[in-house]
């Protein structure tokens, strides 16, 4: 019995792909150690030109901290912070529900001014993951990263990025404030597929990011999703993407501007379990305020429920008041012909990173024969992951396998990764009895 299984976040082939040279991941975990092992690994290489590529095998960690650093409270504590500071770097899951990565914190004991938080919140402070300005080209796929601090104890950042040119695939990021901070004005990031979770301001930050069938995961009520501040050229765009609400009686706003002028979001072809608030004591349709601040632009085309009713956008907010009294117009609402300009291309530039996204061929006529593996191999391949009933127990740069044990019923199975190390789509067979 033979088939083909689908990954969660399916990605159209790459159309041309130059033959890629074979080659086996740089460092396994834990196989070879742990994560904090695995990105001190990546940051001491001498060269740094040729891309390193870490495999996280499913599982959950708890990452311990290093060093201390100083709370909120003013006190010492373990340092949870992880960072990347090297380039051309990329962090694979075997499995994005599966493989789970966490940070240490300290108990919320702390009175920060808005009740109790964690001594260790705020951007740069507890992050689970920060990616350094120096570290372009970094490349995500396939995994889980959940902030150790509990919702509603302060601002628990889980990815915090000051590069530049990040793809992103199919992970999630699971927080309540802030969960995640692009932080470079001139900064190009893209998410495709995948989850992102929280309540408030829980895609904030600057430069240009596109989120490309994103689902934004909302929990509690009252909360703001997409908050961008200074952008490179065209702020936050969400194209197709999904609003889920965490339970029955979550609401939210679209965003609200963090800054004066410069903030700009664009929702396009969104669907949503419910709409954002569409009218608060200050009479507020979909978006909110923040600190005196006005948009440069918060606008949307085509937002319907998962139902496919479209939302009346008519009375979507059109004027923000600052401190001083000034008004400041806003056009809520976008043509089609408008929304068609937000391309990939577009936004992007001269850096395509969708095609890095790409799933490859994937492997074909798996056979297993007298305790071997064998397939048709894929030049456009880095290497093959050998899977045992839906786990990858090896990997290998060559055609064959050599199993060395299995059992009656066992399903073997070979994926195919693309060039940033990625796994594709899964080719299946199983051991029958002779």
């Amino acid at each position: 019995m033979k088939r083909t299984i689908l990954p969660i976040i399916i990605a159209a082939h790459c159309l041309t792909v130059a033959a890629q040279e074979k080659r086996l991941y740089d460092f396994v975990v834990p196989r070879d150690g742990s994560f904090r092992q695995a990105l001190d690994a990546a940051n001491s290489r001498r060269d740094t030109t040729c891309r390193y590529r870490i495999f996280v095998m499913q599982g959950e960690y708890v990452i311990p901290t290093e060093g201390t650093t100083t709370g909120g409270d003013g006190k010492e504590y373990g340092d949870p912070r992880t960072y990347l500071k090297a380039p051309n770097t990329s962090i694979i899951g075997e499995d994005r529900d599966m493989t789970v990565l966490t940070n240490t914190v300290p108990e919320p004991t702390w009175d920060n001014g808005f009740g109790r938080a964690n001594p260790l919140e705020g951007i740069g402070h507890g992050d689970v993951l920060i990616i350094e300005k120096q570290s372009h080209d970094t490349y995500l796929q396939d995994f889980t990263m959940r902030s150790g601090m509990g919702d509603n104890t302060g601002r628990n950042i889980v990815l915090h990025d000051r590069s530049d040119l990040t793809a992103v695939k199919n992970i999630c990021l699971w927080g309540y404030q802030d969960t995640y901070v692009s932080n470079n004005q001139q900064g190009r990031f893209y998410f495709e597929g995948g989850i992102i979770r929280g309540r408030t301001d829980y895609i904030c930050g600057k430069g240009d990011v596109i989120y490309n069938k994103v689902t934004f995961q909302q929990c509690k009520r009252g909360g703001y999703l997409a908050v961008p501040s200074v952008a490179r050229r065209y702020g936050y765009v969400m194209l197709s993407c999904y609003i889920k609400s965490e339970t029955p009686d979550v609401t939210y706003y679209l965003g609200r501007p963090w800054g004066k002028g410069t903030p700009r979001a664009v929702w396009i072809d969104t669907k949503m379990d419910r709409g954002p608030i569409t009218k608060d004591k200050r009479g507020h349709n979909g978006w909110a305020d923040m600190s005196g601040g006005w948009p440069a632009l918060f606008t949307e085309y085509n937002s319907r429920l998962v139902t496919g009713e479209p939302l009346d956008l008519t009375g979507r907010r059109n004027m923000y008041v600052d401190k001083e009294g000034v008004e400041h117009a806003n056009r809520p609402v976008i043509s089609a012909n408008e929304a068609a300009e937000y391309t990939i291309k577009n936004v992007m530039g001269d850096w395509q990173p969708e095609k890095l996204t790409c799933n490859v061929t994937p492997p074909a006529n798996v056979k297993m024969k007298n305790g071997k593996l064998t397939w048709t191999g894929c030049t456009d391949a880095l290497l093959y992951a050998i899977c045992r009933n839906g786990k990858v127990v090896d990997f290998t740069t060559k055609t064959s396998y050599r199993i060395k044990n299995s059992n009656i019923g066992d399903l073997w199975a070979v994926r195919a990764e693309n060039q940033r190390g990625g796994l594709g789509m899964a080719t299946e067979t199983e051991h029958k009895a002779r």
